[in-house]
This record gives C-alpha cells, sequence and structure tokens, in this order.
C-alpha cells in the first residue's frame, strides 16, 4: 500500500514540476497580432476565442470585438477564431515579423442556428465540441426546461448512444453500450464537480438529486469509457449536471405543473448578487400516483404475491405496497466573485418515497434522504474541490423480503416484520480533488490538465447486512486518483491526445486507466477522431462487504476480499475464488462531427471493446447438503486469506451455512455505432435523429453465473426521430418518436424478453408576449406499440400500455401541462 501512494506521489510531484515555471527561456524574437473580431455587418463579436495554433496564445475578444497578443514568435502562422452561434474561421499564412504589429481582422459568418457547442466533460476543460476527443451531447437549458415537471431525465431521450429505459412516469435508467442490469452503476453521474452515488450501493443518485429541474443550467453527456480522468464507475460513461450560477441567472422564477396520475410538481428559485456576493435558493414538491403491478415471488402453482405493509396475500386485494412517488428536494448557495475567481458555498438535500427495483425484487423508500454541503474556489487555471454527502435509507425495506418473512411469519405486527426486512444504511462520501490546467508553449502550445482526487466512504448497516455487524465499526474505504491530460497540435489541423489516471483503492490492486487519441481537423466544424481508451468498474461496497448469515435459515451472503477455497467431504479442494476484483474494459473507437454546408451536424462513431472479470451475480458457490455449479456433491467453503484464513463458513453460531457471494468471471467482446444528426431547416424549425446498434462479437456464456454476468442486456438497435419548431407567435412544439428493438434481459430474478417498442411524445408551448409566462403541455407516450409484460405480444394504439423492464410496470399516457414565470 505505501510502495502504491508513493507512486502515486511521485506521479504528482512530476506534473507539479511541470506546472510551475523553473526560470526564463532563451530570448526568442517576437512580434505583436493585433484586431477586432465583427460580424457581417460590422458588429463586434465580444467573447469571440481567438488562438494561435503551437503558440499556446489564446485570448477572448473584448466588448469592441477587440483582441491583442503581445508576443508571438517570429514567423508564418495560423490564426483561428470562433464564437458561438457563427462559423469558425481559419486564417492562414500570418506573418509575424519580429519587433513588428501584424493587424489581422476577422468577420464571422452566422449560422442559423448554434450547431457546436463547449463541453467540458471529455477533457475537464472547456473545449469546442467538434474537439472533444469523445462522443459527448450537450444538452441545455432551453431543452431540459422544454418538458414540463420534476424530472430532468425526459431530455435524454434523443441522446445519442445511450439507453433510456422509463420505469414510471418520472423514474428512468440510463446506460451505454450493453451490460445493462437492474443494479447498474457502469455510468459516474457527477453535480457541480461532486461524485454522486450512494455510498452504499454505488448507484447514482437519479431521482435522490437535490438540484430540482427549474435550477439546471445543463447536462453533459459523454458516452463510452471515461476511467482516464473520472477513475472508478465511469466505464461506460459519464453524465454530469450543472446548475444555475447566481450571476449568470438572476431573479425569482416558478414552476407549477399537474397532470394525469395526480401528478403534482411546484417549484421556485431566486437568485442575486449583491455588489460581489452572489446567492440562491431552490425548492421543489413532487407527487404523483405511479404506474403499478404486482410481483409472484412464488411459483405459478404455489404464488407467494408481493405485499407491503398493511398488504393481504390475495392478488386483487390491496398489495400494500406504496405507489405514490414523492420527493421534496432543494438547495442554495453563497458566490464570493472576485474578477475571474469566485468561492462558493452550497448545500441541498433531499427526500424521496416511491419504489425501486433491485436483482432479488423491489424497495420501498420510505423518506429516504440524501444531503450534501460543498465548498469551491475556482480561479483561472485552478479548481479547488472540498464536498460531504451523505446518504439514509430513513424506514425503507425490501418487499421481496417483507413478503417472505410476513408468509413465514404470520403473527409478528407489520412493524416488526418491516423491522426484519429493511435495509438501514447511513452512507457518508467526503471527498476533495484540486486541478490545474495550464499552456505548456514549450510543447507547441499544448494544453495540460491535470488533477488529484481523494475519497473516503464511511457506511454504517447498522450492524445488520454488511461487515459492520462483523467488526463492530462501520467500513471504511479510503481511494487516491491522480489524472492528467495533455492535448498537443502537432499541425494547426493534427492534435494528439494523451491522457492517463492512477487510482489507488484499500481492497484491490491500483488501477492504471489510459488513454490516446488522434484528432483531425482538416477544415472548419470539421473533425475525425481515433482513440484508445481503458476503463474499469469497481466492485460497490455492497458488493466487498455484503455480510449477513442466515439472509433465510441455513443460507448466508459473504464478502469476497479474502477468497474462498471449496473443499469436499474427504479435505480435498474442489475449485479456488479469487477475491473480487475490478471489472475492465478497453475500447477503440473511431469518430467522425462536423457540420455539413450551413444546416446539417453529423456525429457519428463505432467502436470495439472487449471486456474481462466481469462481476458475478450473488451466487452460491458451495453447499453442505447439496451440489454446486463447482461440484454433485456436497461442499464445504474455507476462508483463503485474511483474519479467518483456513476456517469454515459458518453463521455466527458456527453452524453450516450455504454461502452467496460475488466473484469475477466471464469475458465478451462488443461492436457498435452510434450517430446522431441535426438539420436545420430553418432558423425556428430543426430536425434531429439518432441511431445505434451494438452487439457481441464473441460467442456469449452458457448456463451457470457467466451467462448472466456477461449478458448484454441492452436493444441491438434502437433510433429516435424528433422535428422541433420555436418563434411561431410565441408559439413552439415539437414531436419525438422512438423506437427500441427487443432484446432479453437477465439481471437476477427479472428475467425475461422485452418486446420490441415504439413510442410517440408530443410537446406545445407559448410565451404570454411582454411577460415572463411561459406555457408548457407534453403527451408522454400517446401513441405506442409494445408488450404488456415479458415476452408479450405487441399490440398499437392511442394510451397503449407496455413495458421498457422486466418486471416493472407496464406504461400508458403521460399528460402534463405546466407553468412557469421568470421574474
Amino acid at each position: 500500500m505505501r510502495t502504491r501512494i508513493n507512486i502515486l506521489i511521485l506521479g504528482l510531484a512530476l506534473m507539479v514540476s511541470v506546472a510551475i515555471p523553473t526560470g526564463p527561456a532563451e530570448a526568442q524574437q517576437t512580434g505583436s497580432v493585433v484586431g477586432t473580431v465583427v460580424t457581417p455587418e460590422g458588429a463586434p463579436v465580444s467573447g469571440a476565442q481567438v488562438t494561435i495554433p503551437g503558440t499556446g496564445l489564446r485570448q477572448a475578444t473584448d466588448a469592441q470585438g477587440s483582441y491583442r497578443f503581445a508576443s508571438v514568435p517570429a514567423g508564418t502562422w495560423q490564426l483561428q477564431a470562433f464564437q458561438l452561434g457563427f462559423r469558425e474561421i481559419r486564417i492562414d499564412d500570418v506573418q509575424v515579423t519580429a519587433g513588428q504589429e501584424t493587424r489581422v481582422d476577422v468577420t464571422l459568418e452566422i449560422l442559423p442556428i448554434a450547431l457546436t457547442g463547449i463541453v467540458v466533460s471529455p477533457g475537464r476543460r472547456a473545449q469546442r465540441q467538434t474537439e472533444a476527443p469523445a462522443t459527448v451531447t450537450r444538452v441545455g437549458t432551453d431543452e431540459i426546461m422544454g418538458h414540463p415537471g420534476g424530472s430532468f431525465a425526459n431530455a435524454l431521450k434523443q441522446v445519442k448512444g445511450l439507453d433510456f429505459i422509463q420505469v414510471g412516469v418520472t423514474g428512468v435508467a440510463v446506460n451505454a453500450r450493453g451490460f445493462n442490469s437492474s443494479f447498474n452503476n457502469r455510468m459516474l453521474m457527477m453535480e457541480d464537480g461532486r461524485i454522486a452515488v450512494l455510498p452504499e450501493s454505488g448507484l447514482p443518485l437519479g431521482q435522490f438529486t437535490p438540484i430540482p429541474q427549474l435550477d439546471l443550467a445543463g447536462m453533459e453527456v459523454l458516452v463510452g469509457p471515461g476511467s482516464a480522468l473520472y477513475g472508478p464507475d465511469a466505464s461506460s460513461g459519464v453524465i454530469s449536471l450543472e446548475s444555475k450560477d447566481p450571476r449568470d441567472f438572476p431573479g425569482t422564477s416558478a414552476m407549477v405543473t399537474a397532470g394525469s396520475r395526480s401528478y403534482q410538481n411546484v417549484q421556485v428559485r431566486h437568485a442575486g448578487v449583491a455588489d460581489n456576493l452572489g446567492y440562491k435558493v431552490t425548492a421543489e414538491y413532487h407527487s404523483v400516483n405511479d404506474f403499478e403491478n404486482r410481483l409472484n415471488y412464488g411459483d405459478a402453482e404455489n404464488p407467494l404475491w408481493e405485499v407491503g405493509t398493511g398488504g393481504s396475500f390475495d392478488r386483487d386485494a390491496d398489495s400494500g405496497v406504496d405507489w405514490q412517488n414523492q420527493a421534496i428536494r432543494g438547495q442554495g448557495s453563497l458566490v464570493y466573485y472576485m474578477d475571474e475567481s469566485r468561492v462558493e458555498l452550497g448545500a441541498g438535500a433531499s427526500q424521496l418515497n416511491g419504489v425501486g427495483q433491485t436483482n432479488v425484487g423491489r424497495n420501498q423508500f420510505d423518506d429516504w434522504t440524501y444531503n450534501y454541503l460543498q465548498a469551491r474556489f475556482t480561479t483561472p487555471g485552478w479548481f479547488f474541490n472540498l464536498y460531504r454527502t451523505q446518504s439514509q435509507s430513513g424506514d425503507s425495506y425490501a418487499l421481496n423480503r417483507f413478503t417472505e418473512n410476513r408468509a413465514a411469519n404470520p403473527d409478528p405486527s407489520d412493524d416488526e416484520i418491516r423491522l426484519g426486512s429493511d435495509w438501514p444504511s447511513d452512507g457518508r462520501l467526503l471527498a476533495a480533488e484540486v486541478q490545474n490546467q495550464f499552456t505548456l508553449g514549450a510543447l507547441r502550445g499544448s494544453e495540460i490538465t491535470w488533477g488529484a482526487q481523494y475519497r473516503r466512504d464511511a457506511v454504517s448497516s447498522d450492524r445488520q447486512w454488511l461487515t459492520d455487524r462483523l467488526t463492530g465499526e462501520d467500513v471504511i474505504i479510503s481511494q487516491l486518483g491522480v489524472y492528467g491530460q495533455v492535448e498537443t497540435p502537432i499541425t494547426p489541423e493534427l492534435r494528439l491526445v494523451l491522457a492517463a489516471r492512477v487510482d489507488d483503492h484499500e481492497n484491490y490492486d491500483t488501477q492504471f486507466s489510459p488513454k490516446a487519441g488522434v484528432v483531425w481537423s482538416p477544415s472548419a466544424d470539421q473533425a475525425v477522431r481515433f482513440t484508445y481508451n481503458r476503463a474499469f468498474k469497481s466492485p460497490t461496497i455492497l458488493q466487498t462487504n455484503f455480510w449477513i448469515p442466515d439472509f433465510v435459515p441455513f443460507v448466508g451472503v459473504f464478502h469476497n476480499t479474502d477468497g474462498f477455497i471449496i473443499r469436499d467431504a474427504d479435505g480435498g479442494e474442489v475449485a479456488r475464488l479469487d477475491p473480487l476484483t475490478p471489472e475492465s474494459n478497453q475500447t477503440w473507437e473511431l469518430g467522425y462531427r462536423g457540420v455539413l454546408g450551413d444546416r446539417f451536424l453529423v456525429d457519428v462513431a463505432g467502436y470495439v471493446g472487449s471486456y474481462k472479470d466481469f462481476m458475478s451475480p450473488l451466487t452460491v458457490f458451495a453447499n453442505p447438503f447439496g451440489a454446486t455449479i463447482f461440484s454433485a456433491e456436497p461442499t464445504t467453503a474455507f476462508w483463503a486469506s485474511g483474519e479467518l484464513e483456513g476456517q469454515p463458513v459458518t453463521n455466527e453460531d458456527g453452524g453450516p451455512q450455504i454461502p452467496l457471494t460475488y466473484w469475477n468471471l466471464g469475458e465478451a467482446d462488443i461492436r457498435g455505432l452510434d450517430f446522431g444528426g441535426t438539420f436545420i431547416v430553418n432558423p425556428r424549425v430543426d430536425v434531429k435523429s439518432t441511431f445505434s446498434y451494438v452487439g457481441l462479437s464473441s460467442d456469449p456464456a452458457e448456463g451457470g453465473p457467466a451467462q448472466e454476468a456477461t449478458a448484454l442486456n441492452s436493444p441491438s438497435t434502437k433510433w429516435s426521430l424528433g422535428i422541433e419548431g420555436r418563434e411561431f407567435n410565441g408559439f413552439g412544439g415539437g414531436a419525438t418518436l422512438r423506437y427500441v428493438n427487443g432484446y432479453n434481459f437477465q439481471s437476477g430474478i427479472n428475467q425475461g424478453k422485452i418486446p420490441t417498442h415504439t413510442a410517440l411524445d408530443l410537446t406545445l408551448r407559448y410565451q404570454v408576449p411582454g411577460t415572463g409566462l411561459h406555457l408548457n403541455a407534453t403527451a408522454q407516450n400517446l401513441f405506442a406499440c409494445g408488450g404488456e409484460s415479458a415476452g408479450a405480444e405487441r399490440s398499437c394504439g392511442i394510451d397503449q400500455s407496455y413495458i421498457q423492464m422486466v418486471n416493472m410496470p407496464a406504461l400508458g399516457s403521460i399528460f402534463l401541462i405546466g407553468a412557469r414565470w421568470e421574474l
């Protein structure tokens, strides 16, 4: 451990030594370059980015559209200028003479609409979307607010490469590039620079977010491996949420939404700046009677219908499961502005009630809470971030355990059964990050980004279902990561991108995540990229520290950080399970992003990936009473290392156990294609489309836990087609048609064929002239084709019920009407 930490510190020191100037360089003859950037009508363009590739010189124009580079090495250079809403311009053969001034005035051509934007997530720095060495989509404020209600998720429906799986009115699961599950943490979620996960399970926040929709400034979705800069849990991508800054979005706003299934949502936001102090406060209340279904935890001959508190086992009676999805969330911050620097103190919290799916059944969320505290400091070239998050399960419990415990124990009260079926948890995450960005002129103006992250998770299960039950102490895991990226312009048109991250974790070996790529921009707004990434998915605390003997009589769940030896009755070794380690993947990607003519934006990427060391589902690996996948005869599990090395796996009284655990097994290769296109019909109408294909290029595993662990669990093809209109005498709106090819899904008890489904959404908007009042109406799943259950025949119609996930309710049409005021 100490050696690995020393390696990390050495790598950090090397990066710091590069970042700090060591002394004056040899004198170089220079001249100056000055000019203005204007529109075709001669109006100044402020904030335009002007660069001279190969020198590291970059500058934004002032209010008069002027720029000035005082020290440009003598020679012949290219000058580039860009601003959102305009076409990039490149001026070749700019002659710079030592001691003289060269004037270069630039006229930018206005595009019908901004087809390219600025993104941050691919390189952890602001850069043009066409220059990004990854598949990334930016979802702006207007797109987010174009959907009434209390969820940002609907704005993700047309993100290229993303599996969008709706499981309720506002409940959504997302995934990218295969290998989905009912307990999926392959995509990392970030919120304002915070790692946004539930520490006890590793799952992304999703509906637990404390950010109201009204306070969202934008989202970025990075599809594909992201570990080189983001570390664990970015195996398939990153979703980053950015809330509104008080200075950029001042004023008071409110939104009220109502709709079908007793939908209610109220949001308010107030922000402002007094002198140099900015502030904001936001809050949201949300409630809806969600779609319902009922699971059978028995079989056809002996059904055991799901029940909650107060429920009846009679299939036609009240189940007792509370399907009212209810959330309260909000956040606030104070920001002190200092020229180009800012210091921010923020806090937020949420509380959620509803139903959530797991691999073994479903959870009843009852006052599950999440909160955070954060301090951030940003100054040119530097970013410092310190935050703490906490997740507490409240009175939540597992419906599958409650059902089984109630059936086996009819006499105790519901409260007693619930207490025996809960998953008490208190998960705390403490994290800090420092990041630096600078330009290294000596290396052809290379853009350097480097940083370090520290994370400490502390989780208590109230000494019930994690190893704190065994040790009497909270589960505490620390990890440290160091990352860096260098983007070097080989020529004005060709850039080399090299990145790497080293992560040190207490429970497994140091992980190295490299990235390499080239981006070729033969002309303005055209880029071809070729990249290689290695990423890893770390085991969660749930997977490494699960400990609950006699989960049911004679059956227990045991953590796998020490490995197991499986022996027969004579003591002979039958099999051996190594300690759980991260799953890894290597991906090669070839992509193109460009503007064709003035009206057509194309973004397409093809990729191949190799995955290994998948993590198995929770599986029996020994059985002192019978057969297992390893032996037809009874076997006993022994600890292979650690404090219990050589001892048999037993319950707390020394009794025999049929043990379940997680381990690594299986490999798979995939190939796929993601496409996104936007066609600007005119400044008021555009058409968007997406298409994705993913498939296994290796033979699938047959039978046993390997088959489930390596199951693709994703549609081979999906597409969407949408049209959007705006500014028709205050009216706007759109229509989106989505198609998802049917596919097999295997994840714990959730097994079956998800039928092919198609759905049409409509939106209508109106801004009352001369006011800040916006009216919105939407009809989701207005017309749909699909099956009402796994493997069911498809039917089509208005308000047609259909499923998008096995063992979750069939969805019907959802109608919402909202009003938003901006004062």
